[in-house]
This record gives structure tokens, sequence and C-alpha cells, in this order.
């Protein structure tokens, strides 16, 4: 069952990141595996920083089990990132779009994609799994500190 993909919803079961590795997992969370999608790129750096994001993630002890996937032009796909986790077991997901903002990606490309994956050739493998599909990061006050962080040093300020 695909939560969200038709119809925006809040963030559900998954909490904001812990803000220290050692704040204790709320319960249900450690059932939860994520899988971060991006864009992906030409350029090696577009992979390596979702990789990245995947490790600091994973490194806080919150979820079950983390992913990076790509919308496109890397690997793994989104749907080779879900099988995996399936046929790992793993029957509550959470794909995470690692976008500021919401647009043709985030909205149409990305919601098609995790609906073929359930209709596809692993539809055994994904029926009892429970897939909700997060917002974009969207405006938020941390966003805005880090912009304000990139612009101090730019201007060495």
């Amino acid at each position: 069952m695909i939560e969200a993909l038709n119809k925006r919803t809040k963030r559900g079961s998954v909490k904001k990141l812990a803000k220290e590795e050692n704040e204790t997992v709320s319960e249900g969370e450690e059932d939860v595996a994520v899988v971060l999608i991006g864009h992906g790129s030409k350029l090696p750096y577009g992979k390596e920083v979702m990789e990245e994001f995947g490790r600091r993630v994973e490194m806080r002890g919150i979820f079950k089990a983390v992913r990076v996937a790509f919308m496109q032009l890397n690997s793994p796909s989104i749907e080779d990132a879900l099988r995996e986790l399936a046929k790992a077991g793993m029957t509550n997901i959470v794909a995470q779009p690692v976008f500021l903002a919401d647009g043709a990606h985030t909205t149409e490309d990305i919601p098609e994609k995790l609906k073929e994956s359930f209709e596809g050739a692993w539809a055994e493998l994904g029926g009892g799994v429970k897939l909700t599909y997060a917002k974009p990061i969207g405006v938020d006050e941390r966003i805005v500190d880090i912009l304000l962080d990139r612009i101090k040093e730019a201007t060495g300020k």
C-alpha cells in the first residue's frame, strides 16, 4: 500500500532526526526503513553528497535501514532500493525526497516511480509493505541558518 502519493500527509511516524547521536529512538522508528531519493547527476559529487547524507542519517541509529536512491542518471534506482528493502523483509518504508521544494519531480515523477515499483514485477514482495512518501525539505529556519553561514563564509565575515 502506498500512502500519500496522491495526497500529501504530515511526516507521520518519522520524527525529526535526533539532535545528538545518543538521543533515544521513539517507539516504532526502529522498524522503519528510509530511502533518501536524490535527483541524480552526471557529476560524481552529486552522488557522493547523497551517499554522505545516507551515511549520516544511518549513523544516528534511528531507523532500521537507510538507503540512497536516484531518480535518474545514478544507481541504485528508486525501484532497486525499494526491492532490496522489501526482499530484506522491511514492511514500513519512508521515501524521502532530498529536494528543497515541490516540483514536477516530487509531485509527479517520483510518485509515479513509487507506484510503478509496487505494481511492477516485485508486487509480491511489496504486497505487505507500507510505503509513505514524505515531503521535500521546504522552508525551514535550519536551512536559513545554513544559508547565512555560507553567505558569511563567502564575504569573509
